[in-house]
């Protein structure tokens, strides 16, 4: 393996009506970074993602009753193809199963998510040079994120879903990333962020802008003849949500902060590579402190080629 990539994923945004409730469910993001090794190569793959969030709005002394739970799970079809040895097209293609549970009603929805493509340019790259110890890889890139999601499903008495349960945003987004990676053997550092710009849907509601940087320190073992590959990681992302815009005013109980611990493991052998992620949220204030976010999970299955 000469560097490591961190694959990208799309911020799971925020979404409202005038009807909707903006905060059920809200979260600063779904940010999940999954480590390939063979930067090189191509590869098609599967990743399955899973979060969740509690909502509590209810007033006890006036016997209002207003927690709500939700769950949100992804099964991405993803990739990666090299167009110009420089350049890299990252690919991802999810299909979403989302389940809000509420004291009076319930809600699931089944279907396609919001379609990403990113591109990635090699600015500086020393990963090659055998002879050395120390090396280095820096990449710059950007994103857009296209509304194929459905973004207005509602429930039996014909109102909108809550905004986070919909399975996209109804925009098209932008983004802007920096990916640096410094090894020295099989020791190795990966530092990158992420800024995605959202643009308003045909609701006039516009998310809040987001932004996460993350660093990540992993090692990798190699067995059996350089065949087998077993890297362990352990790092922390930090996450920032603006708050959202209905009509270019703001709505408040949106946006947020959080930190988050990330352990992880991935496991090659030959041309296929698998993952596992976890991360647990260890500070968080979500709109203005009425959401909790629970942990998150990932694994992904890649093919080399």
């Amino acid at each position: 393996m000469k560097t490591i990539l961190i694959l990208l994923s799309i911020v799971l945004t925020l979404a409202t009506s005038a009807t909707a409730c903006d905060i059920c469910g809200c979260g600063v993001g779904g940010y999940y970074s999954g480590m390939l090794p063979q930067y090189h190569k191509n590869y098609i793959g599967l990743r399955w993602r899973f979060s969740s969030f509690s909502s509590d709005l209810g007033h006890e002394q006036e016997g209002i009753n207003a927690f709500s739970k939700e769950r949100f799970q992804s099964l991405e079809l993803t990739g990666r193809f090299y167009p110009h040895r420089r350049v890299q097209i990252l690919a991802f293609v999810p299909l979403s199963y989302n389940v809000r549970v509420a004291p009076e009603e319930g809600n699931q929805l089944f279907g396609l998510g919001d379609v990403s493509v990113l591109a990635l340019y090699n600015i500086y790259n020393t990963s090659f040079i055998a002879e050395k110890d120390l090396k280095h890889n820096f990449l710059a890139g950007v994103g857009i994120k296209a509304p194929t999601g459905s973004f207005q499903r509602t429930d039996a008495q014909g109102e909108q879903l809550t905004p986070s349960l919909q399975l996209g945003t109804g925009s098209v987004d932008f983004l802007t990333t920096l990916v640096y990676t410094l090894r020295y053997k099989r020791w190795g550092v990966n530092a990158n962020a992420i800024y995605k710009i959202n643009l308003p849907n045909a609701d006039t509601y516009k998310f809040g802008n987001q932004l996460m940087v993350a660093t990540t320190a992993f090692f990798l073992h190699k067995i059996k003849d350089k065949e087998w590959g077993i890297m362990p990681k352990l790092g922390l992302a930090l996450e920032h949500a603006n708050y959202n815009l209905k009509n270019a005013y703001k709505r408040v109980n949106t946006g947020g902060n959080q930190l988050i611990a990330t352990l992880g493991l991935e496991v090659y052998y030959k041309k296929i590579q698998l993952g596992v992620n976890y991360q647990q949220p260890t500070w968080q204030v979500l709109s203005d402190g009425l959401v909790q976010a629970g942990p998150r999970f990932s694994a992904n299955v890649n093919y080399l080629f």
